[in-house]
């Protein structure tokens, strides 16, 4: 249950910023401040390990290899690969793999599809929605807030957590996460833009992911049901079998969050184009 909290609570910090600036750019297709990085990471808490991000292509592959250990002494190792079109998950201690379509395939189809007068009804409703979920959760969203490692930053702060995330991207550079006991800090210690070894991308010896047979169909109804809520949130609210992102409050009070934890991480993959769990 803690983890739950943990996993949403994070999606949440990552997904608000992202929205808040998307009033006069997709927030689909972001633009990274390099084309291609090695972000290494320190993690220390209720979890003490490392984690590397490599990146490459503007964003486009990225994958995630992270080790660590909980206070129980409970061992974790997963590396997460990512494209355009698909990711792929492996657990190194259980020798397990998954793969499933990247969510943000569909968006862009589903975004594509609309007319330009939609398309800006979309970008108009997702940056109130951003700021309606920072003010509903009594959180906050800094733009530009802090350089880190050179780079700068936006800050979010919401619900015990912290994070500093590159400017209008999603990728976290330092996050501080204390919630229900759990407390876990993460923080870049360097940032190289050299070309990335290819070899970052290869899938591990011996493990060959297994593809869920429901993942497409996930995907393509989340991406269908989050454009048509983002064109309309009134009427999504009110199509039968919709699931929106975010029931309607109190009118002075913005908007409060309404997802399951599934989708919540599925946005996750949406807008980050990875999932790091």
């Amino acid at each position: 249950m803690r983890r739950v909290q943990c996993i949403t609570i994070a999606v949440l910090v990552l997904l608000m910023p992202l929205l808040a600036m998307a009033g006069s750019n997709n927030p689909w297709e972001r633009k990274l401040p390099f084309k291609n990085a090695t972000i290494q990471y320190a993690i220390s808490g209720s979890e003490n390990g490392t984690e590397t991000l490599y990146i490459r292509d503007y964003g486009k592959e990225m994958a995630t290899y992270h080790t660590a250990t909980n206070v129980v002494g409970q061992k974790t190792k997963k590396i997460t690969i990512s494209t355009l079109d698909w990711i792929y998950s492996f657990d190194l201690v259980n020798k397990t793999g998954q793969k499933s379509p990247n969510p943000h395939k569909y968006m862009l189809e589903e975004y594509n599809k609309l007319s330009k007068a939609d398309q800006q009804k979309v970008m108009k409703n997702a940056k109130n929605m951003g700021m309606s979920m920072a003010k509903g959760l009594n959180g906050k969203i800094e733009m530009n807030a802090k350089k880190i490692l050179g780079y700068d930053c936006d800050k979010v702060t919401v619900m015990g957590t912290t994070v500093y995330s590159l400017h209008k991207t999603g990728i976290p550079l330092k996050s501080d996460t204390s919630i229900m006991g759990v407390s876990i800090k993460k923080e870049a210690t360097e940032i190289s833009e050299k070309p990335v070894d290819a070899k970052a991308f290869q899938f591990p010896a011996g493990i060959v992911p297994e593809q869920d047979p429901r993942g497409e169909a996930m995907a393509r109804s989340l991406a269908k049901q989050t454009m048509a809520m983002l064109k309309d949130p009134e009427g999504g609210h009110r199509a039968p079998g919709a699931n929106p992102m975010m029931r309607p409050g109190t009118r002075g009070n913005g908007a409060t969050p309404n997802m399951s934890n599934e989708k919540l991480e599925q946005v996750m993959k949406m807008l980050k184009q990875r999932e790091n769990k």
